[in-house]
């Protein structure tokens, strides 16, 4: 039996958004370990440091889901849809809850080098990868079932 192609798409969207999360991870695991070693940064960034640190389990297996959910796509698993659609529906959540905020604590008046339209680049582009995970399941079951019911008539 052969993949859906939508199933496909789906499948390397959750790879590739599980893969970017996952390094993401990696990259603050190694500056925490570089700070803790005596490395000097901004004041800022040691607060951003000391906040992201507490919720990378729930990063991390978010990552894991997102490339077990993507591994079992291609797979074609029972449960890949349900694993899929979830993970999808958890970053299409944060991503458009984190392009909100960073619109709304925006500083007017704040000095124009420290512009958010690169966290929000960032952030569409998360949300983006998640919502067509979600489109390419919902077009592979609706023509999977388009398909079903013409066998039958």
């Amino acid at each position: 039996m052969s993949v859906h192609p939508a199933r496909i798409v789906a499948s390397l969207a959750l790879l590739a958004g599980g893969f970017i999360v996952g390094v993401s991870v990696f990259a603050i695991v190694v500056a925490k370990v570089l700070v803790d070693a005596g490395m000097v940064i901004r004041p800022s960034d040691v607060a951003l440091l000391r906040d992201l640190v507490p919720v990378l389990p729930f990063i991390g297996g978010f990552a894991v889901a997102s490339l077990l959910g993507g591994i079992a796509l291609l797979l074609e698993r029972n449960a890949a849809d349900a694993l899929a659609i979830g993970t999808a529906v958890v970053g299409v959540t944060v991503g458009a809850i984190g392009t909100a905020l960073v619109v709304v604590g925006r500083d007017p008046l704040a000095h124009a080098g420290s512009s958010p339209s690169d966290g929000i680049g960032i952030l569409a582009v998360f949300t983006a990868i998640y919502a067509t995970v979600i489109v390419a399941i919902l077009a592979a079951r609706t023509r999977s079932a388009g398909r079903s019911s013409q066998a039958v008539a």
